[in-house]
């Protein structure tokens, strides 16, 4: 565009064209920078789980020893988990001063919010002065090493090997850049703090995989036990059924793992396993049903100690049963399963009806499919069961339910949710998915429909690929076919088709090429 003498007219028209690539240039870099935000708010809210797991462990340790306040090993254990949580607390005070240092130097957070995105979240040149020139890269890195050090230090040798930290300062195999140069030096600064992030749930982590091995030292520990009693827990409550079963375990309260006793009921033996019987029997006749436990069990000392518990179930008539037939509740949408029997009544003769929605047969005798509209804003409804008898008709019991949403499906790409990728694995990718996980509702699917795929080189400008429907588009698998270790992928903007209708996917998948 330089080249050569050109009129006022044609300096006017490459200025606007540099003025539109650099518009362009920003509005992909701030999608990027958005994506690396999610990212960040997202580990946060993680942490604060990992935070809560950990309290309950250190809890669970310092209740074990003010039960058992000689005991060497809770003791022991107890000193253990109070230094590995002193170095994660120090460790995390040091990566929140150098968050909020690095955040300050951009401008701060928007608006003062505490989880706002940062001003200049696009800076590339004052968090690698304060990480690679100053120093404050490496020093990171030996404080990394050496809190994995001393927090593992605290276990024993075959404890160690059921740790796994990923808190460590390894380098993309091949690299010839330092641990910090490599993480921080081209990278913007919501990248930067992103990877501090990280780096605190590591801590996290390797705390929490530290404690939890401590505490089973304890819980698995010989433990001298002077208060027993003989405790029976009924499975499915103390009233069933005729022709119903009544099951309970039945247990020496308070027993160690070492612990064996025999157990009879009503003088006939229960087989037991891991310190628990399993008693079951049948219900016959109306009425309450009384039995007697006997646990017999020899301490260390030959001494032979008889436990006894009474307990009763009562049996009664048959009552109608509601239940979902794939779930715990009924979901907007969908067409919900339900099955209703009525013990002792033909399905002909059973009458059900929701207080919301429709309720058609769906084939078989007793089954039904229940349908909520989308729209709607109720929480729970009601299904009732009645019967024809020759007296009229008689209701039989009611069953309610609470109604939710599908949950929004989990955005793929390949087999991958996000973190890193290798080159080779990128370029066998030939599809997007968005798959709902852990539904307990089967046969629920989510299809793509449309989405952005955002290709951001390490030292060149990035490209956006539009695709509609599973199939990669041909343009990005040609792009991923030149994908080079550190350059970035995010699949953003993404719609998918579901049950009932087309459905915004709000989170992206995040990809780096190691």
């Amino acid at each position: 565009m330089a080249g050569g003498k050109v009129t006022v007219r044609q300096k006017m028209i490459n200025m606007m064209y540099l003025v539109l690539t650099a518009l362009l240039a920003l509005n992909v870099s701030a999608d990027i920078l958005r994506a690396f935000h999610l990212v960040e708010v997202s580990m946060e809210r993680a942490g604060v789980n990992i935070d809560k797991k950990n309290k309950a462990t250190m809890a669970a340790i310092d209740k074990y020893v003010t039960t058992n306040k000689t005991d060497k090993k809770g003791l022991d254990a107890q000193a253990n988990a109070a230094k590995v949580d002193k170095i994660a607390k120090n460790a995390l005070v040091y990566l929140a001063y150098l968050k909020k240092t690095l955040v300050d130097g951009a401008g701060g957070r928007k608006e003062g919010k505490v989880d706002g995105e940062i001003e200049e979240a696009q800076n590339m040149e004052k968090h690698a002065n304060l990480l690679i020139v100053k120093g404050e890269g490496a020093k990171l890195k030996a404080k990394i090493n050496e809190w994995r050090k001393d927090m593992l230090g605290v276990l024993k040798p075959e404890q160690l090997a059921k740790v796994q930290s990923d808190l460590n300062t390894d380098v993309t195999a091949g690299s010839t850049q330092t641990w910090e140069s490599e993480l921080f030096e081209h990278s913007p600064v919501a990248a930067v703090i992103t990877l501090l992030a990280k780096i605190e749930n590591d801590v996290k982590n390797t705390e929490s995989q530290v404690l939890e091995q401590l505490n089973s030292e304890i819980t698995t520990a010989d433990i001298i036990i002077d208060n027993f009693s003989a405790e029976v827990i009924p499975e499915n409550g103390t009233y069933i059924t005729q022709g119903g079963k009544y099951v309970a375990k039945i247990f020496l309260a308070a027993s160690s793992s070492r612990s064996t006793f025999d157990l009879n009921v009503n003088g006939t033996p229960v087989k037991v396993e891991n310190g628990i019987g399993m008693y079951e029997t049948t219900g016959q006749g109306e009425g309450e049903k009384k039995f007697t436990a006997v646990i017999t069990q020899k301490s260390l000392d030959g001494k032979v100690n008889t436990y006894k518990h009474e307990a009763a179930y009562t049996v009664v008539k048959p009552l109608a049963v509601v239940s979902a037939t794939k779930m715990n509740v009924v979901y907007r949408g969908l067409e919900n399963p339900i099955s209703v029997s009525v013990p002792g009544y033909a399905a002909s003769q059973t009458k059900v009806t929701s207080s919301l929605g429709s309720l058609k047969p769906a084939g078989q005798g007793g089954t039904f499919n229940l349908s909520i509209p989308v729209g709607d804003a109720t929480k729970e409804l009601v299904v009732s069961v009645s019967v024809q008898t020759p007296d009229g008709v008689k209701k039989m019991g009611e069953q309610k339910y609470r109604i939710k949403n599908i949950p929004k499906p989990v955005p793929m790409l390949g087999n991958f949710e996000g973190g890193e990728i290798a080159a080779a694995q990128l370029q066998s990718v030939q599809f997007v998915y968005t798959a709902l996980k852990d539904f307990a509702f089967e046969g629920v699917n989510f299809s793509p429909i449309r989405y952005d795929i955002v290709y951001a080189p390490k030292k060149n400008d990035a490209r956006i690929v539009s695709g509609n429907g599973p199939g990669l588009p041909p343009e990005a698998k040609s792009i991923f076919r030149g994908a080079k270790p550190g350059d970035r992928v995010i699949l953003t903007n993404i719609r998918a088709q579901g049950p009932a209708g087309a459905v915004v996917v709000p989170q992206s998948v995040v990809l780096t090429i190691k």
